[in-house]
C-alpha cells in the first residue's frame, strides 16, 4: 500500500510543513494494477479468446486452464501471453494489429476469465465427458431416425461444467427439431443446444490430415473460413480437376487463397496479352504469353520470330503496332516443257543440220506440244484425291451391301445324307465287302 500523508485541520501547520513527494510505484505494484492477459484456445471448434487472470504463478505455453466463457466453464489450452516478458509473449499493440489485419469478422472473444490452472482431476473429468459424448451422439441419432428428421449428427460437445450439451449437425434445409430437443433434455437434464454447420465446419470437426501431410488448416489454425473461387485456381494455373484441388470437405482447398494476393500483385506488373511492347534493345513485338512467378514475357516480333525476355527489359507498353510492308510477290512464270531435242541441240549443231532434218525436228516439236496439251487437259479434268477416295469407299460399301447376308448360325457346308437308292454303295458297305472277300 502507498503511504499518503493525511491533510491536517490546521491550515497554518500544513503551510509550514514541507510538501512530501509521492513514492514511486515499484514494479510489483505496476504488475498488480495492470491486467494480466493470455490468449487461449477452447471448445471443439477451437475458438480463440483473450482472457484476464490474476494468478500468482506464471502461465506456461500449452498449459491447460479452466476458463469462464460465454458458454460456461470449459477446459482450454494456453497459446501466448499478452504484455509480459518472455519468449512466447506479444505486445497488445501487435495483437490488435493482427486482429485488425484479419478483418472485422475475425472471431475472438474478450469477455472471459481464467479461473485456475487445470489439475489432473479436471483433465480426467474432461476425458470421461468426451467418452460420454460419443454415447450421447448415438442416442441422438436413434431419436433422429425415430422422428424421421432429414439431418446428420456430426459431433457432440459436453462442457466441463455441465451447463450445456451442444449437438452439431448438417442438413440440406431448415429442420424443426423441437421434439428432438425435448427428448434430449428429458434424458440428460441439462441445457441442449442444436447448431447447424456447413461442410467446411464438418471437416474442421472430423477431418485429420490433408494430402500435403499436414493437419487440415481449418482444424489447426484457421478461424474464419472465407470463400475460395475458381478464379484463384486459374490465376495460379493449377489443374482444374475437382479431385485434385478439392479438400476433405469437397470444396476448393483453403490454401488456394493464401497466395492469391501475391499472384494478383505479380500479375499487375506484367503486360497484358495481345498488346504491343518495346524492349530495351528496341525490338517491338506482341505479348503472347506471360509467366507470373518467373516474371518472363514471350513476345512475337513483327518478322514472325518469337523471343522470351524478363519483365524488367520491357521499357514501353501499349506501343502502336508497326506497319508491316507486304512483300511484293513476283508473277509466277509458266513452266514450259523441256524437250529432249532442245537440250541436246546447240546453235552450232542446228546450223550444221540440213533443211530436211530441221523440218523433221519441227514436226517432232509440234507432236510433243500437242501431247503436252492433252496431258494438261486430262490433269485438269481428273477429280481431286479426296474425291477419288470417297468414291472408292462408296464402291466398297456398295459391294458389301450387295453380298447376301447369312444367318450367323447357318452351316457353310451342307451335311452329307446317305441315299439308299443311289447306285454307289456307302463307305461302310465297301468295308464290309472287303472283309468278306
Amino acid at each position: 500500500m502507498l503511504d499518503i500523508p493525511e491533510k491536517s485541520s490546521d491550515e497554518a501547520t500544513d503551510a509550514e510543513k514541507p510538501v512530501l513527494a509521492l513514492p514511486l510505484l515499484t514494479q510489483d505494484d505496476q504488475t498488480e494494477k495492470q491486467h494480466k492477459q493470455v490468449v487461449a484456445r477452447y471448445g471443439l471448434m477451437k475458438h480463440l479468446g483473450l482472457f484476464l487472470h490474476n494468478l500468482e504463478r506464471e502461465i506456461k505455453r500449452g498449459e491447460k486452464l479452466i476458463l469462464r466463457t460465454p458458454r460456461g466453464t470449459e477446459l482450454a489450452t494456453a497459446i501466448i501471453k499478452v504484455g509480459a516478458n518472455g519468449l512466447w509473449s506479444i505486445e497488445p499493440e501487435k495483437l490488435n494489429e493482427y486482429i485488425d489485419a484479419s478483418g472485422p469478422d475475425y472471431p475472438i472473444y474478450r469477455h472471459g476469465k481464467v479461473l485456475r490452472i487445470a489439475n489432473a482431476q479436471d483433465i480426467n473429468d474432461q476425458i470421461h465427458l468426451d467418452i460420454a459424448a460419443k454415447e450421447e451422439a448415438e442416442y441422438c441419432r436413434k431419436q433422429v431416425e425415430e422422428l424421421g428428421l432429414d439431418m446428420k449428427i456430426i459431433a457432440v460437445e459436453h462442457l466441463l461444467g455441465g451447463e450445456r450439451l451442444i449437438f452439431y449437425f448438417t442438413a440440406q434445409q431448415r429442420i424443426d427439431f423441437r421434439e428432438l430437443v425435448r427428448r434430449l433434455a428429458s434424458q440428460y437434464h441439462t441445457r441442449i443446444e442444436m447448431r447447424q454447420i456447413g461442410t467446411r465446419d464438418e471437416a474442421r470437426l472430423i477431418a485429420d490430415y490433408e494430402r500435403c501431410g499436414q493437419q487440415c488448416c481449418c482444424k489447426e489454425f484457421l478461424k474464419l473460413l472465407r470463400p475460395v473461387s475458381m478464379r484463384m485456381a486459374k490465376t495460379q494455373k493449377a489443374t482444374l480437376d475437382p479431385t485434385k484441388i478439392s479438400g476433405r470437405c469437397g470444396r476448393l482447398m483453403c490454401c488456394l487463397r493464401y497466395e492469391d494476393a501475391t499472384y494478383h500483385e505479380l500479375q499487375e506488373k506484367l503486360p497484358k496479352k495481345n498488346t504491343w511492347v518495346r524492349t530495351i534493345n528496341g525490338m517491338i513485338g506482341k505479348v503472347v504469353e506471360t509467366q507470373i512467378l518467373t516474371q518472363l514475357v514471350q513476345i512475337s516480333l513483327a518478322n514472325q520470330g518469337q523471343i522470351v525476355v524478363p519483365n524488367e527489359e520491357i521499357i514501353e507498353r501499349d506501343v502502336p503496332a508497326p506497319e508491316v510492308e507486304e512483300a511484293q510477290q513476283e508473277p509466277i512464270k509458266p513452266i514450259h516443257p523441256i524437250f529432249s531435242w532442245y537440250a541436246n541441240s546447240t546453235e552450232s549443231s542446228l546450223e550444221e543440220k540440213t533443211e530436211d532434218e530441221l523440218a523433221a525436228l519441227e514436226e517432232d516439236t509440234l507432236v510433243q506440244q500437242e501431247s503436252y496439251q492433252e496431258h494438261s487437259t486430262m490433269e485438269e479434268k481428273k477429280p481431286p484425291a479426296d474425291r477419288r477416295q470417297r468414291k472408292g469407299k462408296a464402291r466398297k460399301s456398295a459391294k458389301k451391301k450387295s453380298k447376301r447376308s447369312r444367318h450367323p448360325g447357318a452351316l457353310t457346308i451342307a451335311p452329307r445324307i446317305h441315299n439308299p437308292k443311289s447306285p454307289k454303295p456307302s463307305s461302310k458297305r465297301k468295308k464290309k465287302k472287303k472283309r468278306r472277300r
